[in-house]
Protein backbone atom coordinates (compact mmCIF):
# COMPACT_ATOMS: atom_id res chain seq x y z
CA UNK A 1 0.00 0.00 0.00
CA UNK A 2 1.75 3.67 -0.88
CA UNK A 3 2.23 5.83 2.04
CA UNK A 4 0.46 8.60 1.95
CA UNK A 5 2.22 12.15 1.85
CA UNK A 6 -0.68 13.87 3.95
CA UNK A 7 -0.02 13.77 7.46
CA UNK A 8 -2.10 14.80 10.98
CA UNK A 9 0.47 16.36 13.48
CA UNK A 10 0.48 16.23 16.90
CA UNK A 11 -2.27 17.64 19.05
CA UNK A 12 0.13 19.63 21.09
CA UNK A 13 1.43 21.20 17.46
CA UNK A 14 -2.39 21.99 16.32
CA UNK A 15 -3.10 23.86 19.57
CA UNK A 16 0.13 25.78 19.23
CA UNK A 17 -1.28 26.74 15.79
CA UNK A 18 -4.86 27.33 17.17
CA UNK A 19 -3.37 29.99 19.66
CA UNK A 20 -1.52 31.50 16.97
CA UNK A 21 -4.91 31.61 15.37
CA UNK A 22 -6.50 33.35 18.44
CA UNK A 23 -4.15 35.77 18.72
CA UNK A 24 -5.16 37.03 14.75
CA UNK A 25 -8.51 37.03 15.86
CA UNK A 26 -7.50 39.72 18.64
CA UNK A 27 -5.62 41.51 16.61
CA UNK A 28 -8.30 41.75 13.55
CA UNK A 29 -10.94 42.80 16.20
CA UNK A 30 -8.23 45.18 17.56
CA UNK A 31 -7.75 46.20 13.73
CA UNK A 32 -11.66 46.32 12.81
CA UNK A 33 -13.11 48.04 16.06
CA UNK A 34 -15.36 44.59 15.95
CA UNK A 35 -15.40 40.91 17.14
CA UNK A 36 -13.54 39.47 13.95
CA UNK A 37 -14.30 35.27 14.04
CA UNK A 38 -13.77 32.23 11.45
CA UNK A 39 -15.55 33.09 8.51
CA UNK A 40 -15.07 34.72 5.29
CA UNK A 41 -15.78 38.28 6.40
CA UNK A 42 -12.95 37.54 9.23
CA UNK A 43 -10.85 36.53 6.08
CA UNK A 44 -12.03 39.67 4.23
CA UNK A 45 -10.50 41.65 7.53
CA UNK A 46 -7.32 39.41 7.19
CA UNK A 47 -7.28 40.68 3.64
CA UNK A 48 -7.19 44.48 5.02
CA UNK A 49 -4.85 43.76 7.21
CA UNK A 50 -2.66 42.27 5.21
CA UNK A 51 -2.62 44.77 2.48
CA UNK A 52 -1.94 47.76 5.65
CA UNK A 53 0.72 45.46 7.30
CA UNK A 54 2.54 45.52 3.54
CA UNK A 55 2.60 48.71 2.54
CA UNK A 56 4.69 50.13 5.52
CA UNK A 57 6.21 46.42 5.70
CA UNK A 58 6.65 44.97 2.51
CA UNK A 59 8.32 41.89 3.39
CA UNK A 60 6.66 40.80 6.64
CA UNK A 61 8.57 38.69 9.29
CA UNK A 62 8.12 34.87 9.44
CA UNK A 63 6.18 35.43 12.37
CA UNK A 64 3.70 37.20 11.22
CA UNK A 65 2.74 35.06 7.64
CA UNK A 66 2.58 32.23 10.55
CA UNK A 67 0.00 33.99 12.17
CA UNK A 68 -2.08 35.14 9.04
CA UNK A 69 -1.88 31.19 7.71
CA UNK A 70 -2.73 30.14 11.19
CA UNK A 71 -5.66 32.44 11.43
CA UNK A 72 -6.64 31.11 7.59
CA UNK A 73 -6.33 27.55 8.67
CA UNK A 74 -8.37 27.44 11.53
CA UNK A 75 -10.74 29.13 9.23
CA UNK A 76 -11.23 26.29 7.44
CA UNK A 77 -10.50 23.50 10.43
CA UNK A 78 -13.74 25.01 12.77
CA UNK A 79 -15.82 25.23 9.24
CA UNK A 80 -15.29 22.24 7.97
CA UNK A 81 -13.87 19.89 10.18
CA UNK A 82 -10.63 19.76 9.40
CA UNK A 83 -7.05 18.92 11.20
CA UNK A 84 -3.87 20.47 11.01
CA UNK A 85 -1.35 18.64 9.11
CA UNK A 86 0.97 18.47 6.95
CA UNK A 87 2.02 17.50 2.79
CA UNK A 88 5.01 16.02 2.32
CA UNK A 89 5.18 15.62 -1.06
CA UNK A 90 7.50 17.97 -2.15
CA UNK A 91 11.41 18.45 -0.64
CA UNK A 92 9.46 20.98 1.39
CA UNK A 93 6.56 19.88 4.00
CA UNK A 94 3.93 22.53 3.39
CA UNK A 95 1.63 23.15 6.39
CA UNK A 96 -2.11 23.21 5.98
CA UNK A 97 -5.52 21.62 6.98
CA UNK A 98 -7.16 18.14 5.72
CA UNK A 99 -10.76 18.68 5.51
CA UNK A 100 -13.15 15.65 4.61
CA UNK A 101 -14.95 15.95 1.47
CA UNK A 102 -18.43 15.78 1.34
CA UNK A 103 -18.76 12.99 -0.96
CA UNK A 104 -15.97 11.01 0.74
CA UNK A 105 -11.98 11.61 0.83
CA UNK A 106 -9.78 14.28 2.17
CA UNK A 107 -8.24 17.59 0.88
CA UNK A 108 -5.44 18.93 1.69
CA UNK A 109 -5.68 22.92 2.36
CA UNK A 110 -2.21 24.31 1.74
CA UNK A 111 -2.78 27.56 3.72
CA UNK A 112 0.76 28.71 4.14
CA UNK A 113 0.95 28.48 0.26
CA UNK A 114 -1.85 30.51 -0.01
CA UNK A 115 -0.90 33.07 2.38
CA UNK A 116 2.41 33.59 0.44
CA UNK A 117 0.50 34.07 -2.73
CA UNK A 118 -1.87 36.30 -0.98
CA UNK A 119 1.47 38.54 0.37
CA UNK A 120 2.89 38.31 -3.13
CA UNK A 121 0.25 38.86 -5.83
CA UNK A 122 -1.69 40.86 -3.48
CA UNK A 123 -6.12 40.99 -3.36
CA UNK A 124 -6.10 38.54 -6.67
CA UNK A 125 -4.83 35.86 -4.46
CA UNK A 126 -8.00 36.94 -1.40
CA UNK A 127 -7.82 34.88 1.35
CA UNK A 128 -11.37 35.13 1.47
CA UNK A 129 -12.16 34.42 -2.00
CA UNK A 130 -9.92 31.15 -1.40
CA UNK A 131 -12.12 30.15 1.32
CA UNK A 132 -15.19 30.32 -0.89
CA UNK A 133 -13.95 28.21 -4.02
CA UNK A 134 -12.20 26.00 -1.77
CA UNK A 135 -15.39 25.55 0.56
CA UNK A 136 -17.01 24.60 -3.10
CA UNK A 137 -14.49 22.23 -3.57
CA UNK A 138 -15.03 20.51 0.06
CA UNK A 139 -18.65 20.35 -0.14
CA UNK A 140 -18.62 18.49 -3.63
CA UNK A 141 -19.58 21.72 -5.88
Amino acid sequence: MKKSPIKFIPPTQSRQLTDLAERARTSLGKFAGLEAEYNAIGLQLLDEWIDRHLKQFPNPSNQIVMVWGAFLGETFRRRFNGEWGVNTANSKPRLGVICPKDEGGLVFIDVMEQTQRRIKHGMGESLAFYYTIRGVEIKGG
